[in-house]
């Protein structure tokens, strides 16, 4: 059996997601921004939350995204 990460608090959108990015600098911010909206594009059941300071990607409340610019 796989374990799989969950969050229930996973949201639609969550806002506070691109502020991250905007604390590296701005070529790898643009690319983490880029990837993490290919995540969000991904489908309808697609949620989102901070999780440890990481933009995590769930398909309803499983993650597999996780993305930030260091």
């Amino acid at each position: 059996m796989t374990k799989l990460m969950r969050f229930a608090s996973a949201t639609e959108h969550c806002p506070a997601i691109g502020a991250t990015f905007g604390e590296s600098t701005p070529d790898l911010a643009s690319l983490a921004r880029e990837w993490f909206g290919q995540a969000r594009a991904s489908g309808d059941d697609v949620r989102e939350l901070l999780h440890d300071g990481h933009a995590t990607a769930c398909v309803e409340d499983a993650a597999f995204v996780h993305v930030r610019a260091f």
